[in-house]
């Protein structure tokens, strides 16, 4: 189990670094600096939330509750 859960945390983890890159990467020279912090910032916080939904949502189905 313990091994499991830290796959799923690696996964979660690279998988948040990658999307919050994104916006750097399509938005670089078309936008201002200010405005593409604030796109990279509300699609990783986003992303972060739904991680956690699948994260709860895996925890419950693993005790059974659902």
């Amino acid at each position: 189990m313990k091994r499991e859960v830290f796959i799923y945390l690696l996964i979660a983890t690279s998988s948040l670094l990658m999307i919050s890159y994104v916006p750097h990467m399509f938005l670089d020279g078309l936008v201002s600096d200010e405005l593409k912090f604030n796109i990279t910032v509300a699609i990783t916080i986003s992303w972060a939330i739904g991680l956690i939904a699948l994260g709860v949502d895996i925890v419950k189905k693993r005790k059974g509750l659902k």
